[in-house]
């Protein structure tokens, strides 16, 4: 969990770090002593600790005004009476079908059979949410519930102990920003990917090639600068607490420009399980906040006296470089959030699932606006461009006729990332809009 928070009164933005570490026991020689060359996808040894409840509930304490039981007792009179089943949730689960065929804990916590729009109960959630509500973040992290998740992955091979949840904390930090054409972007700092948004904007202001909106010309311009940009990701950018990160040289145009000229060949990847919720309030304040288990349902491992699945975060490890796996060490993120300001009055807080995508999404959404005059709607419903490092997957509405990249087109709207934005408007008010890929709503007082 992470979250961007803009504080009217001040005029300032903050950023919270609620990812989690790695427990101590896993560690690159526990992987080699079990003949595995990477943290596995899926399974017991591919969650770090959980930092959601952590991340609200520091949240709460910094700038909350309301009593923390009266925040969490809605979450819990929803899961009592039941809740409408997504198309989402449903298909994530179809897609997931084989893999949980004989995962009995995950298959008695989720209703298997749903289909779109059934009114489900997830039962031991109840439980859950009501422990939370009445012990706060405690009841996990040195309590019952972090039991039964300890005692729950030791028994099916994971290392995980109660150590690594009682001495964990989110981190308050400052967000990174640059400067893009009279606007200043916010974007969330290492161990987030979110440096890798800022490289690419400075790289294109920097050249300075101006291309109409739905060119092959653009598609062209924006690979060539994502090639730098996520070469330079994976070479400088891990958690500060065990790395050096040099962001005053992964921002210098000087150096950008200097290394606009080599490319990368690992693959990205684009399935998730991301919730992206921005939220502002009367006095204008805003919280931009993202949260996923990364692949659908995480690790896939869930217990199911409380019924939570855990993430697999793990996964996104290496075995050597910046990120290398180490004891208490954060992965690098690929979740990240953006907030962007003019004379330092908020204009934009927007966000997306899209995994390792997502600094190319918050690109195309900036530049549709400020490069190419798109409105917030317009901006979010536009055919998007997509590059995995091995080709690019582009919506319906590009000319791609002589592009040599491989790619495939395909049908608009596609399952691009689901984004959300925040809009203040030169009237005073305020637009919000969900995007027309997911099932996200748009909700106002």
């Amino acid at each position: 969990f992470f979250a961007m928070v803009y504080i009217a009164r001040e005029g300032r933005v903050y950023f919270l770090n609620a990812s989690g570490w790695a427990p101590r026991r896993l560690s690159k020689e526990l992987l080699l002593q079990k003949g595995l060359n990477a943290v596995p996808i899926r399974g017991p040894l591919s969650p770090v600790v959980p930092g959601l409840l952590a991340g609200l509930h520091a949240l709460w304490r910094r700038f909350g005004t309301n009593e923390w039981k009266s925040l969490v007792k809605p979450v819990v009179e929803v899961a009592r009476r039941g809740f409408p089943a997504s198309p989402s949730f449903v298909k994530a689960i179809e897609l997931l079908r084989d893999e949980i065929a004989s995962n009995n804990d995950f298959r008695s916590v989720y209703p298997i059979s749903a289909r779109p729009w059934d009114v489900i109960r997830i039962e031991p959630l109840i439980k859950t949410f009501e422990l939370i509500m009445e012990h706060g973040p405690d009841i996990l992290y040195r309590g019952e519930i972090g039991e039964a998740l300890v005692d729950h992955l030791q028994s099916i091979g994971g290392v995980m102990e109660m150590s690594d949840l009682m001495e964990y904390e989110p981190e308050w930090r400052d967000p990174l920003s640059v400067d893009y054409k009279g606007l200043t972007i916010y974007e969330s700092p290492p161990n987030t990917q979110g440096i890798t948004t800022l490289m690419i904007l400075k790289l294109l202001e920097e050249l300075r090639v101006k291309v109409d909106a739905w060119s092959r010309s653009r598609i062209e311009t924006y690979l060539s600068v994502y090639r730098i940009a996520y070469e330079l990701r994976d070479m400088y950018v891990g958690d500060p607490r065990f790395v050096e990160v040099p962001i005053n040289k992964l921002l210098d145009p000087e150096f950008l420009v200097s290394a606009y000229k080599s490319e990368v060949g690992k693959q990205l990847s684009g399935s998730g399980d991301t919730t992206y919720f921005v939220v502002v309030d009367r006095e204008g304040n805003i919280v931009s906040a993202i949260q996923s288990l990364y692949q659908h349902f995480g690790s896939l491992v869930t217990e199911p006296k409380y019924g939570i699945t855990l993430n697999n975060r793990a996964s996104d490890f290496s075995m050597d470089g910046p990120n290398a796996l180490m004891p208490r060490k954060r992965p690098l993120h690929t979740l990240s959030t953006v907030i962007v300001t003019k004379d330092g009055e908020p204009k934009y807080a927007l966000g997306t699932s899209g995994a390792h995508f997502r600094p190319q999404q918050h690109t195309l959404f900036i530049t549709n606006i400020v490069d190419y005059g798109l409105s917030p709607v317009e901006t979010i419903d536009a055919p998007r461009f997509l590059w995995d490092r091995k080709s690019l997957i582009i919506e319906e509405g590009y000319e791609t006729t002589g592009l040599t990249e491989p790619h495939q087109v395909i049908r608009y709207p596609g399952r691009t990332g689901v984004a959300s934005i925040a809009a203040f408007l030169d009237n005073g008010k305020k637009l919000l809009y969900a995007d027309i890929r997911g099932d996200g709503l748009a909700l106002g007082q």
